[in-house]
């Protein structure tokens, strides 16, 4: 009996031992989710398309609203060049995440404007981004699948 007891004992602390470990992980990993997000939302507020690009590997591949493809950091940029002086009030919302050691598979819901001369578009839609840590140990996103749309007021 005292062989018992002590097993269930040692299994016991183990358990929670173990729980406070994964509690520490999933706080970890939501704590780098969310300062990803973090990057993505302060890019597409700042009004920089380099800022923008930045987040990107240089081989990354965004899929757009029809299914629009755009290839490359270079090409991100020159997206983004257009983009950038009508967008304003950038918000993300992070969804359903999942954090590995090397990648972060995150699912957004966002909301902005498009001001253009007098008039202003709202906006919102969803995206999932792939990050992935890069040698230098920064994240870059190598993948982004969005739908959005904007309408009148």
């Amino acid at each position: 009996m005292k062989t018992f007891s002590l097993f269930l004992f040692i299994a016991i602390i183990f358990a929670a031992a173990c729980n406070d470990c994964k509690k520490e992980c999933i706080g970890q990993n939501m704590a780098l989710a969310d300062s990803l997000l973090k990057v993505n939302e302060d890019a597409y507020n700042s009004g920089d398309p380099q800022i923008i690009a930045n987040m990107y590997t240089d081989d990354a591949l965004t899929i757009g609203p029809a299914g629009k493809r755009t290839w490359s950091k270079d090409s991100i940029f020159v997206s983004a060049k257009s983009m950038t002086p009508i967008l304003k009030n950038f918000k993300a919302y992070l969804g359903p995440t999942t954090v590995t050691k090397d990648m972060v598979f995150m699912q957004k819901y966002f909301t902005g404007d498009i001001v253009t001369g007098g008039s202003t578009l709202k906006g919102k839609g969803t995206a999932i981004l792939i990050w992935k840590k890069q040698a230098d140990n920064s994240w870059k996103i190598v993948l982004e699948v969005a739908d959005f749309d904007f309408k009148p007021f």
